[in-house]
């Protein structure tokens, strides 16, 4: 009888429980990479200063911890929230995260072109 409440409740929870990654989870992901990746480069030629202070400090002890500490963190939200992907809230807050993020790039693209349209040029 333990066993079969036991089964019974391990079947419960995996019913709730769900890994599947929703083409917005996968958006999230990659549109946080290339947050990372931009703000990494902005950061090493000296044109934007890190303004998360925990993401600041990260930078301070290396790059490689900066872009670490900013994957893992967003990776555990959205790992979290697609354990729970049921809950609306959840597909809400991953959809929301995927449209930041979005709106973050376009900004950096935005900064990309400003940068290399006003770049100086070394006199001949």
């Amino acid at each position: 009888m333990a066993a079969t409440i036991e089964q019974a409740q391990d079947a419960a929870w995996t019913s709730r429980a769900s890994f599947y990654v929703s083409p917005a989870s996968v958006a999230l992901l990659m549109l946080n990479l290339m947050d990372g990746l931009f703000t990494l480069l902005f950061l090493q030629l000296g044109v934007a200063e890190e303004l998360n202070p925990l993401m600041r400090l990260a930078y301070e002890q290396s790059p490689l911890v900066f872009m670490f500490s900013k994957l893992i963190i967003v990776n555990a939200g959205l790992w979290l929230l697609c354990l729970h992907r049921r809950l609306t809230a959840s597909r809400i807050a991953i959809r929301a995260g995927a449209v930041v993020y979005g709106i973050i790039v376009v900004y950096h693209l935005a900064f990309l072109t400003h940068l290399v349209l006003h770049w100086p040029v070394a006199a001949p």
